[in-house]
């Protein structure tokens, strides 16, 4: 007699996905081309606001120089200069450091830390036993009558996160 065949056993299991929290580094030719495209955009643009202050600021100026200025048109205006914002803008930009894109993480390997590989997308595996072998997989548990599949994929993770 032929031995009786085992029931189906349905496992829940659930990914838990991190998504990355820089951009990829850009590849020659989109450098090249956002390289192009900055230079289009910069010849199509208008003047900004900032812009044509300065230019105002510059004509008021030239015109100081030449004993064509109004005092009065200066009455009730800004004292704060175009160029002088440009030079506190300059110096809180020197003042900026960018994070680095390479992690302690990253350099010392620790593969259980979120804070590694900002640039790709993380899965959550964990180690678990089936039959003789341990494998790589996604939190799974077996599901359990009466149960929905999302509540069994929920108590994989409650199981394995705590």
């Amino acid at each position: 007699s032929a031995a009786a065949p085992r029931p189906w056993r349905l496992f829940g299991a659930m990914c838990l996905l991190r998504l990355p929290r820089i951009t990829q580094p850009l590849e020659k030719e989109e450098e090249e081309m956002a390289a192009l495209m900055q230079q289009i955009e910069l010849e199509k643009s208008l003047y900004s606001d900032h812009e044509i202050r300065k230019l105002e600021e510059e004509e008021q100026l030239r015109r100081k120089k030449e004993s064509l200025y109004d005092e009065d048109e200066a009455l009730g205006k800004t004292v704060v200069m175009a160029q002088d914002l440009e030079e506190k803008w300059e110096q809180k930009f020197l003042q900026f450091k960018a994070a680095p894109r390479i992690t302690d993480a990253d350099k010392s390997n620790d593969r259980t830390s979120l804070n590694r590989k900002l640039d790709s997308n993380l899965m959550l595996l964990v180690k678990q036993k089936i039959g003789n072998q341990e494998l790589w997989l996604l939190p799974q548990v077996e599901w359990q009558p009466g149960e929905t599949l999302r509540s069994t994929a929920e108590r994989a993770m409650a199981t394995f996160l705590g």
